[in-house]
């Protein structure tokens, strides 16, 4: 296979079509590209670049101003991002490398949530080392390119490596991303606008690659909620769950000694992996004092401290409020 002329097809491609005007791609800062590389693995450009992006590092500008912060204000800053684990990871991985981010790939997969290929984004991007990089979009192409229908990760990094471009690996690992994104769709791919479909193995019947995992079900979970209110507050308790962790969340009923009727209402809440169908139970009660079980939250300021889309949802229903 020729890599020469593959690696010079990205190269042209890039230079034509390469979303080059990303601030993230602006810029050689790590701490800047890691955040960026964050907060894009789960949720799309657009998203980031309208919404999220901006804000953060105006509020965070670097790893040393979120070790000086809180955890909770840290959390605060990434609501609406959703996947609120990658927000404690950044946290955690600022306690441990701030003031400043190294770009070395074998340290910075020794910090909290940097796996091999966000620690080599981070490295190829900042300082533009030979390694590669394997997101979901390139895994995809690669998938194509070798027609392969199954691979581990193992192979799929060892593919990753065999068609790298080492002479101009910023250039390739961005064109790579842009590709996935862009031509090489999980649908609709355009080969007729890819600079790989001369070499690709896959072209003639791209969706066969890789083999489509049958979808599950979400299942389907209940909770009892309970929204006590005294005065004009509301009774929240810090989650301390691996899901959503460190967030505030209304509790079950079940934890709270207080006498219940029939549920006000009912709402439903899909998350990545389940379906929750809660019940709500409203409660008012008269003296604070007497519950001890969670933090008493004035609701004019619900919209100042960290909650699940979920929270948010519970109390514009219940009383017409919008928190965001």
């Amino acid at each position: 296979m020729n890599y020469s002329d593959i690696h010079n097809k990205v190269r042209l491609w890039y230079k034509r079509y390469g979303r080059e005007t990303l601030p993230w791609r602006q810029t050689d800062d790590p701490y800047v590209i890691y955040i960026s590389e964050m907060m894009l693995q789960q949720t799309q450009v657009k998203t980031v670049l309208e919404r999220f992006f901006f804000p953060f590092l105006e509020r965070f500008p670097t790893l040393q101003s979120i070790k000086e912060a809180s955890l909770d204000d840290l959390l605060h800053a990434w609501q609406g991002l959703g996947y609120y684990r990658r927000a404690r990871y950044i946290y955690d991985c600022a306690q441990i490398a701030a003031p400043k981010l190294p770009t070395d790939p074998k340290e910075l997969v020794k910090l909290p949530g940097i796996g091999k290929s966000t620690a080599h984004a981070i490295a190829a991007f900042s300082t533009h080392q030979p390694v590669a990089i394997l997101d979901a979009n390139v895994k995809r192409i690669l998938y194509r390119f070798f027609a392969k229908q199954k691979a581990t990760e193992k192979e799929l990094w060892q593919m990753a490596e065999e068609l790298l471009d080492r002479e101009e690996p910023y250039i390739y690992n961005q064109a790579m991303m842009d590709i996935g994104a862009m031509v090489c769709l999980p649908k609709a791919p355009k080969c007729e606008l890819c600079p790989l479909s001369s070499h690709c193995m896959g072209r003639e019947n791209p969706l066969a690659y890789p083999q489509k995992k049958e979808r599950k079900k979400r299942p389907i979970k209940q909770k009892k909620i309970a929204v006590v209110q005294c005065n004009n507050k509301l009774l929240m308790r810090k989650r301390q769950t691996e899901l959503l962790g460190g967030l505030w969340e209304f509790p079950e009923v079940e934890e709270l000694q207080l006498p219940v009727d029939k549920p006000c209402c009912t709402i439903t809440h899909t998350y990545t992996h389940f379906k929750l169908e809660a019940e709500l139970f409203y409660i008012k009660v008269d003296q604070c004092s007497g519950i001890k079980e969670g933090e008493w939250i004035d609701i004019a300021s619900f919209s100042e401290i960290a909650t699940s889309s979920l929270e948010k949802k519970i109390i514009k229903q219940l009383f017409q409020t919008d928190t965001n």
